[in-house]
């Protein structure tokens, strides 16, 4: 895990990067708790396929069919990139969320 934790914070600052480009801050806590919620539903959505695709692969390593055992892993495979990339998101909303807070509470002040 350690051999690329660096490359996964290096990622998550590239989409809260590009996520500030295309979007502005939130403009409320209820709205960055509303995104949140949806990239974390994303992810959880990913890691339910990827439940699907590994019973469906030990049925196939019980049966001995290697070719289904195969394209299995490559499902497996595809699911567990897209699940990297929700977290990533998951973990840049996060400092959104944050960014957008200390935005709030430097607007309270100056009123």
């Amino acid at each position: 895990m350690n051999a690329v934790k660096k490359d996964v914070e290096a990622l998550v600052g590239k989409e809260l990067e590009a996520a500030n480009k295309k979007f502005p801050l939130f403009k409320s806590p209820h709205e960055g708790y509303a995104v949140l919620l949806e990239e974390i539903d994303e992810l959880k959505y990913e890691v339910k396929t990827l439940k699907i695709h590994k019973k469906a692969l030990w049925k196939f390593v019980k049966a001995n069919h290697q070719c289904d055992c195969i394209e299995r892993l490559n499902q497996i495979k595809l699911r567990a990139v897209c699940a990297a990339i929700e977290a990533i998101q998951v973990a840049a909303m996060c400092e959104k969320f944050k960014m957008s807070l200390g935005e709030e509470k430097r607007g309270d002040d100056n009123a």
